[in-house]
């Protein structure tokens, strides 16, 4: 099952593009909950992937989430409280005007001539989905959310896939070693940047592999 969070794509919630945590670790506990509803699906081999965002925020619900029996990682994005685009004050004040008049500031995390600019505006690539933009007070939430340090609560089987020459690469490790748990595996593909496993056609059917191999085995 593939899914929208509440706030982007085809998902409701306003003001779009909200980012906060605990509404991600949410969304998943209600996608888990949902899809054990189906008679086809066993409810007692769950697992779940989560690529950039998702993959910090999945590994932050499976801490309290025993539903699920594996896990995956794909370039998680560990640097998410580093955002921070403008002063606190400044954040707080267009949080007011937005609870005042509707009207909400937003960010674009994504710099023209940059990786991410590769991929999200190419219209075959991520602009076909969609752009990145938040509104601005999801720094804020973001800031007292720290992926690393909560690795070191997870026990579930855990797999972590890295490209080689992903910006993310040096927190994911960090994350991965914080993980505490005596089943878990990391896999550095040569080669690929961080976008690269969104899409790449020479690195991503490798990584299917990898990642069914893994689950196949635990879930």
């Amino acid at each position: 099952m593939v899914y929208d969070y509440s706030f982007i794509g085809a998902s409701q919630g306003q003001p779009r593009g909200n980012e906060d945590p605990e509404v991600k670790a949410s969304d998943i506990h209600s996608a888990v909950s949902f899809l054990a509803t189906y008679p086809n699906v066993d409810a007692d081999r769950l697992g779940a992937i989560g690529i950039c965002g998702s993959g910090v925020y999945l590994p932050y619900e499976t801490l309290r989430e025993d539903r699920l029996k594996a896990i995956v990682s794909v370039n998680p994005f560990t640097v998410i409280n580093t955002v921070e685009t403008a002063p606190q004050e400044e954040i707080l004040k267009q949080k007011a005007k937005y609870d005042e008049t509707g009207e909400a500031t937003r960010l674009d995390l994504i710099e023209p001539g940059s990786e991410g600019a590769e991929y999200y505006f190419d219209y075959q690539r991520g602009a076909a989905v969609n752009r990145v933009e938040f509104v601005s007070w999801s720094q804020l939430d973001w800031q007292k959310f720290n992926p690393t340090e909560l690795a070191k609560g997870l026990t579930q089987p855990y797999l972590m896939v890295c490209g080689e020459n992903a910006f993310t690469r040096p927190g994911a490790e960090v994350m991965f070693n914080n993980a505490v748990g005596a089943d878990k595996q990391l896999i550095i593909i040569p080669e690929a940047r961080h976008f690269d496993l969104y899409d790449g056609e020479k690195y991503v059917p490798a990584v299917i592999e990898d990642i069914t191999e893994f689950l196949a085995s635990r879930v």
